[in-house]
């Protein structure tokens, strides 16, 4: 490891260490309503900006989880979300299909999630589209009581406004969850939101892991994006 990466790892840590985070993973949903049953899956239709993801072909055989999604060298469980026109996605669809997953779990009332969401737009470069990196954004409308019914407009609401202000660089992944979803995602937070999971897409480990968020993590997490687009 170089002098330069070597900085760049422990000033990440420090970093990490003193990040803030919303709520916890016990906070309990209002409304376990169920969702509507007129949805899609992948196979029926091909959001626009994971277009180039042929749900035609079968999917490959998931690597095996582990019992945690939230430490170095965990399989990331294979959660189901769904997108903001309603189709059904799992995390296995982008196994072998890409280099590198950033995995974000979300909260709509969490101020630091918010501005985690406006950050996201410069950290979605075309070069690192290009070069295998998918961010897959999923707000967890149960945390703060909507319920799931609700979805996807509440979603497809917010990332139209996304687009609106940011363009083609916040068509990144936007989803939602159901509520036999959140034990799954229980894998993966550990204390708030927002929690931050950087995955190879070639195995489903999980590379890096934190919670909460600051715009001066951008630069640093920016390095671990180039660094491991090089290295996969």
């Amino acid at each position: 490891m170089t002098k330069n990466r070597l900085f760049t790892t422990v000033l990440f840590a420090i970093l990490l260490a003193i990040l803030p985070a919303c709520g916890d993973d016990n906070d309990p949903a209002t409304d376990n309503s169920p969702a509507s049953d007129e949805t899609a899956t992948a196979d029926d239709i091909v959001a626009d900006e994971i277009a180039d993801i042929d749900t035609a072909e079968p999917l490959p055989e998931y690597p095996q989880e582990t019992p945690t999604s939230n430490q170095v060298d965990d399989i990331a469980a294979n959660i189901t979300f769904f997108d903001h026109e309603n189709v059904e996605w799992t995390l296995g669809h982008f196994y072998k299909k890409k280099k590198l997953i950033w995995l974000i779990f979300s909260a709509y009332d969490c101020p630091y999630c918010n501005v985690e969401k406006s950050d996201l737009p410069e950290l979605y470069k075309k070069e690192y589209i290009d070069g295998g990196l998918e961010i897959i954004f999923i707000e967890n409308g149960l945390l703060s009581g909507p319920q799931p019914s609700k979805e996807p407009e509440k979603l497809n609401n917010m990332r139209n406004a996304m687009i609106d202000g940011y363009g083609d660089k916040a068509k990144f992944i936007y989803g939602y969850l159901k509520t036999d979803m959140q034990a799954t995602m229980g894998k993966y937070i550990m204390a708030g939101y927002p929690t931050n999971a950087l995955i190879d897409a070639t195995s489903m480990k999980i590379l890096n892991y934190f919670e909460g968020w600051d715009s001066s993590l951008s630069d640093n997490q920016e390095h671990a994006i180039q660094f491991w687009l090089d290295e996969l």
